[in-house]
């Protein structure tokens, strides 16, 4: 049976190709970027309907908010605190990498020019006073404080919410389709793109992309090594390097999938065998952070707003990135699952800032290579939560974690 071409894949050669035939053809071979300005175009056409209905829909499908737990309480922290901490560190190698600063290339579009509004008018500007021109803006902030609300306000009518949603689902499954159907395309929007970079503007595309992934692998290994790390052997006296043996399954799961949803099955094969989570805890944890915990969406949302604001030289002022790390936040809870999510919620980010998104068209052409270290980082995620939380409750198999327990004994 002849094995298929994952899209990921596709990607990755249309990008080695694109990139090739622009230094090949030189500044003439301008003439197919339009089918790379089509895929972002297909994007964008998604991004409001997918941010709207999967964060209403994750908030709206808690069962009961007042009896959340103190379990899923604290899990859900722990996975906004680290979520943010990686924003964080995802801001730090930006500043010092600084990958889209010294681009010589002119793209296209020009820079929103912004006023700096007073405190209150920042707070007063979350809430929309029209939700349909909050949409057809694409105004980030005050989208997400709808749907907050909205979903707030479904999950707590009880038995009623069930046929609402039911369309919802239905409603999230069709768009999740539709975004399917829009990345078969991707492959030859990635080569117009990298074609396109590479022939106009040389060298400094390949430069470029190099410290911009360069920044996104630092951020991933400092939240794995550094962050998680810290987290294990403070709170549960376990090594990042044991953690790796014991998960290493879940991980190779990760990298050859691309895929959060997909490594739950091998998480709670492991559960108790090799992390010592009771397997009713980790059927609530793993899916639970496949749907919420996204470090690793966090570092690249981060990173791909701050390249593409470096090109062209807009600076963020203090309650800005304050703002850009809670978005990075939200949104990285909100793209859970969606396929090149990270992409969706970029565009919208940009556009909140008045940033043109022609930048962006060269990080949509890698964003296969920064995926896999991005899914990577939101299972670990999962897995440490799941173990600190566990611990924190006193009801994690601490025996499993035993210098004197063998791995092979554990059922793989």
């Amino acid at each position: 049976m002849k094995k298929r071409i994952g899209l990921s894949a596709k990607m990755l050669i249309g990008m080695i190709l694109g990139i090739a035939a622009g230094f090949i053809v030189g500044p003439q071979i301008a003439v197919i970027k339009p089918f790379g300005t089509a895929f972002v175009n297909l994007l964008k056409m998604v991004m409001v309907p997918i941010v709207m209905v999967s964060i209403t829909l994750s908030i709206a499908k808690v069962d009961n908010l007042k009896k959340f737990g103190r379990l899923g309480i604290k899990t859900f922290l722990f996975y906004c605190v680290t979520t943010m901490i990686a924003a964080v560190v995802s801001l730090c190698y930006s500043g010092i990498i600084m990958p889209g600063v010294n681009f010589s290339g002119q793209l296209p579009g020009e820079p929103v020019k912004r006023t700096i509004p007073s405190a209150a008018d920042t707070v007063l500007g979350i809430i929309p006073t029209n939700i349909v021109q909050s949409m057809a803006n694409a105004s980030l902030v005050s989208i997400i404080f709808f749907c907050i609300v909205f979903g707030c306000a479904v999950a707590l009518i009880g038995d009623k919410k069930a046929p609402l949603v039911a369309w919802l689902e239905s409603l999230n499954s069709a768009i999740m389709k539709m975004i399917s159907l829009c990345l078969q395309y991707a492959p030859i929007g990635v080569f117009a793109l990298m074609a396109n970079m590479s022939g106009v503007y040389g060298l400094d595309t390949i430069k470029s992309l190099g410290k911009f992934i360069l920044a996104d692998y630092l951020g991933f290994l400092t939240q794995f090594f550094v962050v998680y790390g810290i987290i294990l052997a403070v709170f549960t006296r376990i090594s990042i390097f044991k953690f790796i043996l014991r998960v290493r399954q879940v991980i190779i799961t990760a990298a050859t999938t691309l895929s959060s949803n997909a490594t739950v099955p091998v998480e709670l094969e492991l559960s108790e065998s090799h992390l010592g989570v009771p397997q009713n805890v980790g059927g609530f944890m793993f899916p639970f952070g496949a749907t919420v915990n996204q470090n690793g969406t966090a570092i690249n949302i981060t990173c791909c707003v701050i390249f593409s604001a470096q090109v062209y030289g807009v600076q963020f002022t203090a309650p800005e990135l304050i703002i850009l790390i809670s978005l990075a936040l939200i949104s990285s809870i909100g793209n859970a699952g969606i396929p090149a999510g990270g992409t969706v919620f970029t565009l919208m980010i940009l556009n909140q800032f008045g940033i043109p998104s022609e930048a962006f068209g060269l990080i949509i052409a890698v964003y296969s290579l920064v995926d896999l270290g991005s899914t990577t980082m939101n299972i670990c995620g999962d897995m440490v939560g799941a173990i600190y939380v566990c611990k924190s409750e006193k009801i994690l198999n601490e025996k499993v974690w035993h210098p004197d327990y063998r791995i092979e004994q554990a059922s793989a």
